[in-house]
């Protein structure tokens, strides 16, 4: 590890960069810079231990997942997941393949056995989780025999199974998501500078509360960027830019996904490297083919812009601020439904009336209505779309870092009217329920040498952000990550270690 304000000057056949590891406040982060083959090897040359973590522990972890949601046997459920990273890999811009190939070289250098097959599967880990929360909708072209290959070793192991449709009807862990908002002009109050807010909620498998970062990116030929990761991930939910563009995603099940297409860390990745405004994220999104349904909020600090842009495999739509309301918030359901808030456009909730078992969308009264079914183990979390609304109502003129702390920390489910308390997990995706989410454990089997874990979904980091000053507040260091409190960084100071 390098102190802060220090570097490693790291120069393989001829591919030189400067960078660094450094825990800062309690908090893991890494400093990349230069092009995408040079930032990957920066990456996997200073985290090669952690990456061999992620490879070796984590991803058993997660085919363990797959192999639970599925009723599948390991082998399958690793076939499976290399059958998805092979479809996405078809799709990779060659700037990340570059990136994901230099993580793989600099590993090697470091003395790991890391193959690139195992960066590229571990790339789609998130992407095949959101896939595999619903196990039913997944069409893989790729299935058939030849289209798996061994976790461990990399090497062919013949398949004809894909996508978790062979398998019994099996109810779904429960689970959120995540959740982000942001606010501007009057509603946000003092200079009324956008404001942004989100939090990040997934599982505590094996290895990763410890390995949690902020990565700090100075790419050659892009803006200057943060986001939070893992080891070996080139991205993963989102975080804002030097030129003030913020973005989060958000798992927003469709009816029509494949891992045919380009996921949640490719998408944070382009956005943050490349888009300046709303309309050059929404362009990116229409460009580009899409693997699992998210919903990827995104908003410009300069011009105080905003919009979600809800996407699938077959559709993008982009939802805005209401008429008059200078915010706008996302959880993990899709809201345009014509009509519904001001959006017009396809219905994405009739996309997603399958997948989430909704009783009736025919009208938005029965939408919103099936929506609140409390024993619906299908639909993520609903309740917490109400309660961003009606705080962000109740700071309305005052959504100040503090306050916007105290939304992201918030337990009080409106549907049941409790307030869930400090330890205690929600019962359902429908009851307690909360923007601070906290659910049950349950119980999983993986590969030696990890086997029988424990494993549950809560916050992984919070954050709040200027993106136009480069102000932030990030919570990482606890699980739930909000109780552990928020330290304060500047992306323009921790860009300009690098310049």
């Amino acid at each position: 590890m390098t102190p802060p304000g220090k570097k490693n000057n790291i120069i393989k056949n001829n591919i030189p960069g400067d960078s660094y590891f450094a825990e800062e406040k309690g908090i893991k982060i890494l400093h990349l810079q230069g092009e995408p083959r040079e930032m990957g090897y920066q990456h996997g040359y200073l985290m090669a231990d952690k990456i061999d973590l992620m490879v070796n522990r984590t991803l058993l972890a997660t085919a363990a997942y797959v192999a639970q949601q599925t009723g599948s046997d390991l082998e399958a459920a690793e076939e499976m997941l290399w059958t998805g990273q092979r479809e996405a890999q078809r799709h990779l811009p060659a700037e990340f393949r570059e990136e994901m190939e230099g993580i793989a070289e600099g590993a090697g250098a470091a003395g790991s056995d890391v193959t690139l097959e195992q960066i590229l599967l571990w790339n789609t880990n998130y992407d095949q989780w959101c896939i595999y929360c619903h196990p039913h909708y997944w069409q893989c072209p790729g299935s058939g025999p030849g289209a798996g290959q061994g976790m461990d070793q990399g090497r062919g192991r013949g398949s004809d199974r894909g996508g978790g449709q062979s398998g019994p009807q099996v109810t779904p862990t429960p689970g959120g998501g995540c959740s982000s908002f942001c606010a501007w002009d009057e509603w946000a109050g003092g200079d009324g500078r956008l404001i942004f807010g989100k939090n990040e909620d997934n599982f505590n498998m094996p290895e990763q509360l410890n390995n949690r970062m902020m990565v700090v990116a100075d790419p050659d030929d892009g803006f200057g960027h943060m986001f939070m990761t893992y080891p070996g991930m080139i991205g993963l939910d989102g975080g804002f830019n030097e030129e003030g563009l913020e973005m989060m995603t958000q798992l927003n099940s469709m009816q029509q996904e494949s891992m045919a297409g380009c996921g949640i860390a490719i998408f944070t990745r382009l956005l943050l490297t490349h888009a300046r405004t709303v309309e050059d994220a929404t362009w990116i999104f229409r460009e580009h083919p899409r693997c699992a349904g998210i919903a990827y909020h995104v908003a410009e600090a300069r011009a105080r812009k905003a919009a979600v842009v809800e996407t699938s495999a077959a559709m993008v739509c982009v939802r805005r601020p209401m008429p008059g309301v200078s915010a706008l918030w996302q959880t993990n359901h899709s809201n345009c439904y014509p009509g519904w808030m001001g959006y017009s456009g396809y219905n994405m909730v009739a996309d997603q009336q399958p997948v989430n078992e909704l009783r009736d969308i025919s009208t938005a009264e029965k939408w919103q209505d099936s929506l609140k079914d409390p024993y619906n183990f299908f639909v993520q979390a609903p309740s917490r779309f109400e309660r961003y609304g009606q705080l962000i109502h109740q700071h309305y003129g005052k959504i100040t870092p503090e306050n916007a702390v105290k939304i992201l920390c918030d337990c009080y489910d409106p549907y049941t009217r409790a307030t869930r308390p400090r330890d205690f997990p929600s019962w359902t995706n429908n009851i307690l329920c909360t923007i601070c989410a906290l659910y049950p454990d349950f119980a999983y089997r993986a590969r030696e040498p990890v086997g029988e874990f424990k494993a549950h979904i809560a916050n992984m980091w919070s954050m709040v952000a200027y993106p136009e000053s480069g102000d932030f507040w990030l919570a990482i260091k606890d699980f739930p990550a909000q109780y552990g409190g928020y330290e304060h960084f500047n992306l323009k100071e921790l860009l300009g270690r690098l310049r």
